[in-house]
């Protein structure tokens, strides 16, 4: 008579991970996605600061089984929608796209979506993984091709979302075949093409600055750049460049940066931690 082997999941899988792996306590440092600003009602609120200061935005949120979207309008016209993937349903939450209206851009309306979705599917599932999903694959003789899913980029890399590449592999110096600094174009800031010899050929980044976080618009520090790959490297491995056409994931040494971006306090996100970790 053989013996029947039970699968060991949820609440005893977290058990043994906390009787045998011994992890740093969490520490609630609040930090905030985007810029400030006041709940006036679940679907109002006002900015704080910066170009639309003292403006009221409304917010709507849709959740179905197998998607979430989140609308801003201001003076009842949209200007921005985001889309989230339930996949699977109940579980998986894949930031897809983003659109914001050009004159809106690079204010912040990106990251308040971002915030606002995330913080109502958490509410609602008892577990939860989180990706961000960008790719876009190109060939090195391509033309046209540019800078995309900047602001995504940046929310992403602000959150502790880390790439589905192995960069530390990929972005190897002897792996690199070819670099290129693309032109700011419209909003966008530059970004390097960067040729490599294995998968997915071709990768497109964009450089954040040390202190904001935010896109370079010097197209100096590009150059500067370039004349030592190792240097686009170590960037690369300190968060300081995105790749722009590459899938992210939130892995477990992002996870306390994620909640202490999208909880109001400490219990709060201990509670998100919990149910991110499916403990």
């Amino acid at each position: 008579m053989g013996i029947t082997q039970w699968p060991i999941i949820g609440p005893v899988a977290a058990l043994l991970r906390r009787a045998f792996i011994k992890e740093p306590p969490f520490t609630w440092s609040p930090a905030r996605v985007g810029p400030p600003f006041e709940w006036l009602d679940y679907a109002h609120i006002r900015m704080q600061n910066g170009p639309l200061a003292g403006r009221e935005l409304e917010l709507k949120t849709e959740v179905f089984d197998t998607k979430a979207n989140v609308y801003v309008s201001v003076d009842d016209k949209q200007i921005a929608r985001t889309y989230i993937e339930r996949d699977p349903p109940g579980k998986g939450i894949v930031l897809w796209d983003i659109a914001v209206k050009e004159q809106y851009r690079r204010q912040g309306i990106a990251s308040i979506m971002t915030y606002v979705g995330f913080r109502e599917l958490l509410s609602i599932q008892e577990t939860a993984f989180f990706k961000i999903r960008m790719m876009r694959l190109m060939k090195p003789g391509d033309k046209n091709i540019e800078l995309q899913n900047v602001g995504i980029g940046v929310i992403g890399n602000r959150l502790g979302f880390t790439p589905e590449f192995d960069v530390n592999k990929i972005l190897r110096p002897d792996n690199i075949t070819g670099l290129e600094i693309l032109p700011p174009k419209g909003d966008f800031p530059p970004s390097f093409k960067i040729v490599i010899r294995t998968f997915p050929l071709v990768l497109i980044a964009f450089v954040l600055d040390a202190d904001t976080l935010k896109p370079v618009d010097d197209f100096r520090t590009y150059v500067k750049l370039t004349k030592d790959e190792s240097v686009i490297f170590d960037w690369v491995r300190r968060g300081l460049i995105v790749i722009g056409n590459g899938n992210y994931w939130l892995r477990r040494d992002g996870l306390d940066q994620f909640v202490n971006h999208l909880a109001t306090d400490e219990f709060e996100a201990k509670v998100f931690r919990r149910r991110v970790r499916g403990a």
